[in-house]
């Protein structure tokens, strides 16, 4: 009991309602913190395992209290060439906003343009959010665990998804698998379902794309398939230019076939998360490219099928 109470994570989100990540009603608790840079990542906040300023333009009244109030000097004003002279904004020095542990900037905002993603909680205080949402998905939803990568956390997790298994509530994790499979089986006991992702299966493609190899993600779907495939949806995002070719769906078609992975997820690619990256102080990195129509989802469902594999359409 003492290791549970004292075990910590770096959480910046835990949403209420969802209804895209396992069965039923569920709470989604996402971790912060992931070892790939996916160029289309949605949830950029997750990347990192330090809390993060975010900083929203449109609500900044230039009025300089953040300036004023923090003590490393992070803060700079700038006005864009195409802004009228009276609107001034501000700029983060985001190396020395990463190291700040007060964040003082943040409480002197008036205008609420500025705040912090990015908590470390113990695992009473998510099971406190859990268990207040338990009364409306119980026997028809749970708790997903996703980020980011939670298996970063593996022994919080762990923890998390027991106590959540000991009261009755079904547990999913959503991971990238990027991770050493020690981390993976210290979660198995205590998961009912898998939400896996496997992107590009050419390791130098994948590295392209995410920054990371894919030895990991391949490894522990291998283990996965054969100790518990009736547990695992593998998620596939279509993101044009780099996943949605149809070698690399067939490759991944075949692997799936090879290694016992009955269910393939597609999910078309979206441009919800790049608002983000600007909060972040960062650009958008992916090039302004359409979303896949039915027509191409329908034939990269066709191309799955084709190895004996089941494909959900998104």
């Amino acid at each position: 009991m003492g290791k549970k109470l004292e075990l910590k994570a770096l959480i910046f989100d835990i949403q209420s309602f969802s209804t895209h990540d396992g069965p039923g009603i569920r709470t989604n608790v996402f971790f912060k913190g992931c070892p790939l840079r996916c160029l289309w990542c949605a949830n950029p906040e997750g990347q990192l395992t330090v809390p993060e300023l975010f900083y929203t333009k449109a609500k900044c009244v230039s009025c300089g209290r953040c300036a004023r109030a923090c003590p490393h000097g992070a803060v700079t004003a700038y006005s864009a060439p195409a802004d009228s002279e009276k609107f001034v904004f501000v700029r983060h020095d985001r190396a020395k906003c990463n190291r700040c542990q007060t964040h003082d900037c943040v409480r002197a905002c008036l205008q609420n343009a500025l705040s912090v993603t990015g908590e470390w909680l113990t695992i009473d205080a998510v099971m406190k959010k859990i268990r207040r949402d338990s009364s409306v998905y119980r026997h028809k939803g749970g708790i997903t665990v996703s980020g980011g990568d939670p298996l970063i956390y593996y022994e919080f997790v762990a923890e998390l998804l027991k106590t959540c298994r000991e009261e009755g509530i079904n547990t999913a994790l959503e991971s990238e698998l990027s991770v050493p499979m020690k981390n993976l089986e210290q979660v198995v006991p205590y998961v009912d379902l898998y939400l896996p992702d496997l992107k590009v299966v050419d390791e130098e493609k994948h590295i392209a794309a995410t920054g990371f190899s894919n030895k990991l993600t391949m490894e522990n779907l291998r283990f996965l398939g054969q100790t518990c495939p009736e547990k695992i949806c593998l998620r596939v995002p279509i993101i044009p230019m780099f996943t949605d070719s149809d070698e690399n769906i067939a490759a991944i078609g075949t692997f799936c076939a090879k290694n016992h992975l009955p269910r393939v997820n597609i999910l078309p690619y979206h441009k919800l998360g790049s608002t983000k990256h600007e909060r972040l102080g960062g650009e958008y990195p992916m090039p302004d490219l359409p979303a896949p129509d039915d027509g191409k989802m329908r034939h990269i469902a066709d191309i799955i099928e084709s190895c004996g594999v089941e494909c959900i359409i998104n």
